[in-house]
């Protein structure tokens, strides 16, 4: 067995102690699709593991599968894994699974802290999705006015909860936090006062319902958390970092076509690639287009997925008021992405 194999396995058991418990199957598959890249169908197939079921918020990634960039870049094809309220967690299946995998900065923060070796080297959102969500008549429209509530918060955001509460310096002893898996409908009928949610999900799915829903959106408020970001092991950094620049590079093709067709990205979701959801078409079309709010950043030429070096700073600054003392150094890794528009400067938004 070799020494990085040793220290892969030494790393998977702390993330189990640690919470991030690694399921048998993932162990089983271990460095599976991560070792392709001297394959002779190149660099085999582009695994990725999603962090959530799968909802317009991947639909960058159905269309790169969809219309053949992945091959374009040299893969054999695509694995697309769902994510949900009971799936591994994705920094696990990153280091045993797939090549990639999407999650949170504070997430990925703590299981590299716990030693997990991950970095970021993307994110599709210039703002975090994750919102405070709230009955119109009974708002939560600045962090001080939490005090009182009872907030609802699924497992998988409870990292991201704590670490927004640290940021801001609210005292969580007048916060009431429950837990609520992945369904805010409690709130509706006064259960809760408010939810952690997606601005690009639920709170759309309940206003389509009827429910007058207001949101407060965290980055808007002093937590200014890049979303969805791309990560993946330090191994494959060092050495599959074409393959890696070769996802990156698939992965910025179709997100320029969620944003210019959000019709034909909502299509490919809700007729194909999360057809078994029985999405609602009109929902999804308005979720993909809050998430598209959430991708541009006001620049006139936008580089999708890059991440500069003073929005890493902003990012390390934020999750430091949660007990993560990492630098941007030890979190992101944003050679690769910034080689990747080098190489293909047309890749930039006009």
């Amino acid at each position: 067995m070799s020494k990085h194999l040793d220290r892969r396995q030494f790393i998977t058991r702390g993330l189990a102690f640690g919470g991030l418990a690694l399921t048998g199957p993932a162990v089983l598959s271990a460095c599976v699709t991560g070792e392709s890249s001297g394959a002779a169908d190149g660099f085999g197939v582009a695994s990725q593991r999603l962090a959530w079921i799968k909802n317009t918020q991947f639909a960058g990634s159905y269309i790169a599968d969809k219309k053949g960039y992945y091959r374009d870049a040299g893969f054999s094809g695509a694995e697309l894994v769902s994510g949900g309220p009971t799936a591994p967690p994705i920094e696990s299946d990153v280091l045993s699974r797939t090549f990639a995998g999407v999650s949170q900065v504070p997430i990925v923060g703590s299981a590299v802290a716990k030693g997990a070796p991950l970095k970021i080297v993307g994110a599709v959102y210039s703002r975090y999705a994750g919102c405070i969500m709230t009955m119109a008549d009974k708002p939560v429209n600045t962090p001080e006015d939490l005090y009182g509530k009872t907030i609802g918060c699924a497992s998988s955001s409870e990292p991201v909860w704590r670490n927004f509460l640290a940021a801001l310096k609210l005292d969580e002893s007048k916060i009431n936090t429950v837990p609520v898996q992945g369904d805010p409908i409690g709130m509706t009928v006064g259960e809760i006062d408010g939810y952690l949610g997606f601005i690009n999900s639920q709170v759309v799915d309940l206003r389509h319902k009827g429910f007058d829903i207001s949101t407060m959106l965290l980055a808007d408020v002093g937590f200014p958390l890049v979303g969805q970001t791309y990560i993946t092991t330090q191994d494959n950094i060092d050495n599959n970092r074409d393959k890696l620049k070769a996802f990156l590079h698939a992965e910025i093709r179709g997100w320029r076509e969620v944003l210019g067709d959000p019709q034909m990205a909502t299509d490919l979701t809700v007729d194909e690639y999360g057809k078994d959801l029985h999405l609602n078409p009109a929902a999804t079309y308005d979720c993909c287009l809050a998430g598209n709010d959430l991708i541009r950043n006001g620049q006139a030429s936008q580089q999708l997925v890059a991440i500069s070096d003073e929005t890493a700073a902003a990012n390390i600054e934020a999750i430091a008021a949660g007990g993560l003392n990492l630098s941007a150094g030890d979190l992101f890794e944003l050679g690769p992405i910034r080689e990747v528009y080098e190489e293909n400067p047309d890749l930039a938004l006009t």
